[in-house]
């Protein structure tokens, strides 16, 4: 038996290669070939053969999985490290290379930031814990941003969530008081401006954990999910114009956010009651005599809760490490998955092919993919010591069933393939601020979202800076 350690400069190893690239499949056979090659040279080889059938073909960069784990290093190395044989042969699954993005812009904020929503073509919404919400420009994030102070009643509150409802137009937010409210962006000037309430949809009795708008439809469908336990979905106009009542308290002079008067009778804004509502965490974690429908069970030890939205399905991870998918049509859950695991945050995996598919990241600092398409009650991929503290912010990218990012409470930002579970694609580290001096490294990250095209990320957390990475071709599938 040969080893491959040897040091043999001729020495060759078998391989066979595979992908999932639409038409960059190469013949499925035996290739010899020196076992001190590296990812170069396999590359060439790929395009090599990939030519060979068509001339014309452009030369692409290729990366290589082997046992789930991206190659950076040479076959011999590879093999070495695994005590394993140049005879055995290796099977490598080749996918697109890609440069890490770079980091591009910064904007420092007063606060913490919360919830980031980068999905407008040319700006970043962004929530911070001083109760206000921001609009940014996404290629010039440090210019002065649009700044909004919702006007909850009594006094002020912090923001743990907001999103667009309309791109540019309208806003729906979630605060620590269980507020969940929709209102219009009366500008996009870079000034402040005192925002007139559209509509607070009352229901959770804790903080808000996270928001999610459907992306289409109108009216809006909207879930909101908290600390209670319980996940509200509500539906509302995307332009945030409820309809008024008229009221028999004394008229009251009001201003809109121009200084405007908005008129002197009374009248109370008409929110709408949640659709539905799902008892994420059974009543016998939170308070007793709680209903599965209909009623929010109380705070407990297990009900911080977050979910998202896909079509008519709704997916909920919380505490108690259960992972439900809801079923709007049917208003009950249609399947459940269970692990030992704290879920801090889920995100729904987007791209062809996906179909009900979650991933989740949690407080022992790995994250996890559900698939609910099979019977398996637990994950279907897991990726232990995904980072070196609990993950606190997932984001699948919007193009690519493969891609995803993560931000965690040790300050890091990386871009996995669920295809190389055992080794991120690329670690992003927040700029440094020398006001923090050596504990930059371990500023929390809250908040991580793609933008529209998948091209860039944005973060940002516990050192009051919103940072955007650059980068090119992520998630490409097609050569």
């Amino acid at each position: 038996m040969q080893d491959a350690t040897a040091g043999d400069a001729a020495a060759t190893v078998p391989i066979r290669l595979r992908t999932s690239l639409p038409g960059c499949s190469i013949p499925y056979v035996p290739y010899m070939v020196p076992v001190n090659w590296r990812r170069s040279q396999l590359s060439t080889l790929v395009n090599k053969v990939l030519q060979t059938a068509d001339p014309q073909r452009e030369t692409v960069p290729f990366d290589f999985i082997v046992d789930g784990e991206l190659l950076r290093t040479s076959l011999d190395e590879y093999l070495a490290q695994h005590a394993r044989s140049t005879e055995e042969g290796l099977e490598l699954e080749y996918i697109r290379s890609t440069l890490p993005p770079s980091f591009r812009d910064s904007a420092k904020q007063d606060d913490w930031v919360s919830c980031l929503d980068a999905r407008h073509a040319s700006k970043v919404l962004a929530a911070s814990y001083d109760g206000n919400v921001r609009v940014l420009d996404a290629e010039a994030l440090s210019a002065p941003p649009a700044t909004y102070a919702p006007a909850y009643a009594p006094g002020a509150t912090s923001l743990t969530a907001a999103q667009w409802l309309e791109p540019g137009a309208s806003v729906v937010t979630g605060a620590m008081d269980g507020t969940v409210a929709v209102w219009r962006c009366p500008g996009t000037d870079a000034q402040t401006y005192q925002v007139l309430r559209s509509a607070e949809l009352r229901h959770h009795t804790a903080p808000i954990t996270n928001i999610d708008v459907a992306p289409e439809g109108s009216p809006a469908t909207l879930v909101s999910a908290g600390w209670d336990g319980s996940i509200a979905v509500w539906d509302v106009p995307r332009d945030a114009d409820f309809p008024t009542v008229a009221t028999d308290e004394p008229a009251k002079k009001r201003r809109g956010a121009h200084g405007a008067k908005r008129g002197a009778a009374a009248e109370t804004i008409e929110a709408p009651a949640p659709t539905v509502v799902f008892a994420q965490v059974p009543a016998s974690l939170g308070a007793s005599g709680a209903k599965v429908l209909g009623t929010t069970p109380a705070p407990g030890a297990n009900a911080r809760t977050t979910a998202r939205l896909r079509g008519h399905q709704v997916f909920g991870a919380a505490w108690d490490g259960c992972v439900k998918l809801w079923d709007l049509t049917q208003g009950r859950a249609t399947g459940e998955k269970s692990s030992d695991k704290v879920h801090l945050c889920l995100d729904v995996v987007h791209g062809e092919g996906a179909r009900a598919q979650v991933v989740t990241g949690h407080m022992d600092h790995s994250v996890g993919l559900y698939d609910f398409r099979d019977a398996t009650k637990h994950t279907a991929l897991a990726v232990a010591h995904a980072h070196a503290a609990p993950v606190s912010a997932v984001r699948t990218h919007p193009r690519s069933a493969h891609l995803l990012a993560t931000g965690a409470y040790d300050g890091r930002l990386k871009v996995w393939d669920v295809r190389s579970p055992k080794q991120a694609l690329f670690t992003l580290s927040q700029p440094r601020d020398a006001s923090r001096g050596t504990d930059q490294e371990r500023a929390k990250v809250l908040a991580v979202d793609w933008a529209h095209d998948g091209q860039s990320l944005v973060a940002g957390g516990e050192d009051c800076r919103i940072s955007r990475y650059q980068g090119s071709g992520i998630g490409d599938e097609h050569v």
